[in-house]
């Protein structure tokens, strides 16, 4: 954390500095980069927007317009790869994982009956946002680096099936043998996102800690093209919820029992049962560079204010 304060720190851009476009020596340079630094300054010194103050929030919510404002076009190709969680928008950082997402379209026909303040949450708010906010509460526990890998989002968009080109024999496309490159599904980087959420309780008055990995995956898929945006700036793409699993869990060992439910539990099934289509969330990206990106999960029929999650390129993670 102060590590990366104090590289936040010495990349701070000068007064004035804004998004755009500048010419140097006869090439185009993007202004973005001070922005972006700008943006990972406050992060950094707001811990992920754990710790914002309104003027905090408001202050991030406008470098993130600027970004979105002078993004170039999305490039699919960009997406791939390892990314870290710098700010999310909600109260905690674990809320950055789809299974949360997904949960919350699951229960949005659901109220609470009663208030939790500590959440502002009302009675006859959701019922998805008075569980969260009675997590968020929980005391003891810490929620260390969320990361998520991304994989095969180019051949997602490249090699989907279109329609038929003016060379086809009529074949079919599953009577048409494959040549290992026109189908994603016989790809090693079959697309795919991974999300993992570390969770530590170390405060348990002389009792061992306890740590685990809540790591949930979904496959990738494209939108409906009458629900999507319009190409260009933003990128859009469904992610369907597959397993979430406590790996790497200490609990598992302290009670074998539960070790099968946390490994590999099929929650998409289980969400899709409880509401169906809720498994599916579409993810809308905003602003994509080399180095940043700019998530929110568009979730269907849930009230609130949209969430806005910020990720730094991280390809030197440990998984």
């Amino acid at each position: 954390m102060a590590l990366f304060v104090l590289q936040a720190l010495a990349f701070t851009p000068p007064l004035g500095a804004t998004a755009g476009r500048a010419v140097v020596r006869g090439q185009t340079v993007s202004m973005s980069a001070p922005v972006e630094a700008s943006l990972l300054r406050l992060c950094a010194l707001t811990d992920r927007g754990q710790r914002c103050t309104p003027g905090d929030r408001a202050r991030i919510a406008s470098l993130i317009a600027e970004l979105e404002a002078e993004a170039p076009d999305a490039d699919a190709d960009r997406l791939n790869g390892r990314w870290r969680l710098v700010y999310g928008s909600e109260g905690s950082v674990y809320r950055s994982s789809p299974f949360f997402w997904a949960f919350q379209q699951a229960a949005k026909a659901l109220t609470t009956p009663i208030g939790i303040p500590s959440g502002n949450v009302q009675a006859g708010d959701s019922i998805a946002s008075a569980i969260l906010a009675i997590t968020d509460a929980i005391p003891f526990y810490d929620v260390g680096s969320a990361t998520q890998e991304i994989l095969g989002v180019k051949c997602l968009i490249e090699c989907a099936p279109g329609p038929p080109s003016s060379t086809s024999d009529g074949a079919s496309a599953q009577d048409e043998p494959s040549d290992g490159t026109s189908d994603w599904r016989s790809s090693s980087d079959v697309p795919q996102l991974t999300s993992r959420v570390e969770l530590s309780i170390d405060r348990l008055f002389g009792l061992p800690a306890q740590t685990s990995v809540m790591t949930t995956t979904a496959q990738l898929r494209q939108p409906d093209p009458a629900e999507a945006a319009e190409e260009g700036r933003v990128l859009e793409l469904e992610l369907a919820v597959q397993t979430t699993s406590a790996a790497q869990s200490t609990i598992a060992s302290l009670l074998p029992p539960l070790a099968s439910l946390l490994e590999n539990f099929p929650s998409g099934r289980a969400l899709e049962a409880a509401a169906p289509g809720a498994a599916t969330v579409r993810l809308s990206t905003t602003y994509l560079s080399d180095g940043l990106r700019i998530s929110k999960p568009l979730l269907e029929g849930v009230a609130g204010e949209q969430a806005v999650f910020v990720y730094v390129r991280d390809e030197d993670a440990a998984w």
